[in-house]
């Protein structure tokens, strides 16, 4: 007698639909942004926002694929609670900012971006396709490619400051997302392939020739080469000295600012910084209110050569609340990347340097822009460790004449 073959049960629509969106989500996240950020310094704007739009809206059409347990645990812990803090202490401090308009439409901006990009990532399927993690290096190879054309064929004149040049602010980006490409190539073993990406992203930095994007590429590629054999130590080291840069300060400004001579950018800096915290008394408990800092410098009521580093922004506009919740979250930033699993740990880790020496170094970090490269580097990192569940290949399935089992 013969056995008639199983009927093939017809997809889900609407479950295809999802899958769809998602993945163009991603696509907008790991090719459009990159490459737009060559072409133009807004563009970042609108990328951000559909690629999560897509996202989410795929996860509307099939909420299976959203683990609540999982998004719960994320929010509850540690490093959620103190994140929400932050942003919480950042909106309360509209109410003494001198600046509130102003300060209030930049807050919406930036917590919506925030909160868009985390929604974004956590709705993200539990098991990242192969196809979707592979989206990452090819985005960011086209990049790296666009970047270096631009910069050999239309070389820009030298700009007035980092942000308004656009050839510079690509490096940034290139620096920034090259470690989640990496990763997505190092969870698939495709070690040449990362070499060739990390090459041709360095060629590409060095023909625009950007300082800051150079200095952080440098520190990030060390920070990577000491996290691959220790990461849970490395990630403890710098979260405590980074956190304790945080904290202390103003201490650090009033200490240092004797001990360096002379009349340079960096005496200088120090000195108008140790002047701040020296005449601020108790003022520096609360802060002055969020976005006061460069509002303050351009109306002359702080000096032009104040301080403009983003632990000196934390500071000066959310107080010591806010500095105690910002160490807290960099430190538990740091011990949670080194303690991810060791094939996306030392990335993780070289990402969360090249992104604090970037907010130290002077450039507005404070801008839009910066905040939208840091939540699309958010997201294609939680893209990477949802792909770590698909490494190992389920066992094979033999069908025999009874039930089905395992082959081992």
């Amino acid at each position: 007698m013969t056995t008639q073959p199983q009927t093939r049960k017809i997809d889900d629509p609407a479950r295809q639909a999802a899958g769809l969106l998602i993945r163009l989500g991603v696509a907008v996240l790991a090719i459009g942004t990159p490459c737009a950020a060559v072409v133009s310094r807004r563009l970042i704007f609108t990328m951000m926002p559909v690629g999560a739009a897509l996202i989410l809206l795929g996860v509307l059409l099939d909420p299976k694929r959203v683990d609540l347990a999982e998004l719960r645990r994320a929010v509850l812990s540690p490093m959620g609670m103190t994140a929400l803090f932050l942003l919480f202490w950042m909106g309360l401090s509209l109410v003494w900012t001198p600046f509130p308009s102003q300060a209030g439409e930049r807050y919406i901006k930036s917590a919506g971006t925030a909160l868009l990009a985390a929604a974004a990532a956590a709705s993200l399927p539990a098991h990242t396709k192969t196809s979707n993690l592979y989206l990452l290096p090819v985005g960011l190879a086209a990049a790296a490619l666009a970047t270096f054309v631009v910069a050999i064929m239309a070389p820009a004149p030298p700009a007035a400051n980092l942000e308004s040049s656009t050839i510079d602010r690509a490096s940034l980006t290139l620096i920034m997302l090259m470690w989640p490409a990496l990763a997505a190539l190092a969870v698939r073993e495709r070690w040449a392939s990362a070499g060739a990406l990390a090459v041709a992203v360095a060629i590409a930095a060095i023909t625009v020739w950007t300082p800051l994007a150079l200095a952080a590429l440098a520190v990030g590629a060390i920070t990577f080469a000491l996290a691959t054999s220790a990461p849970q130590r490395v990630g403890l080291v710098l979260g405590g000295a980074l956190a304790a840069v945080v904290l202390l300060a103003p201490l650090l400004a009033l200490g240092l600012a004797p001990l360096v001579p002379g009349d340079g950018a960096l005496a200088s800096t120090l000195r108008a910084g140790a002047q701040i915290v020296a005449s601020e008394g108790l003022r520096l408990l609360p802060g002055h209110g969020f976005d006061t800092a460069l509002r303050s410098i351009g109306i002359g009521y702080l000096p032009a050569n104040t301080p403009r580093t983003v632990v000196f922004e934390i500071w000066y506009e959310l107080g010591l609340v806010g500095a105690v919740a910002a160490s807290a979250l960099v430190f538990l930033a740091f011990r949670g990347a080194g303690a991810a699993s060791k094939s996306a740990a030392p990335f993780l880790l070289a990402t969360l340097v090249c992104g604090l020496t970037i907010g130290l170094s002077g450039l507005v970090t404070a801008q839009l822009w910066w905040v939208t490269l840091l939540a699309v580097a958010g997201a294609q990192f939680a893209l990477v460790v949802k792909g770590l569940y698909r490494s190992v290949r389920p066992a094979a399935q033999v069908v025999s004449a009874g039930s089905p089992r395992t082959q081992s």
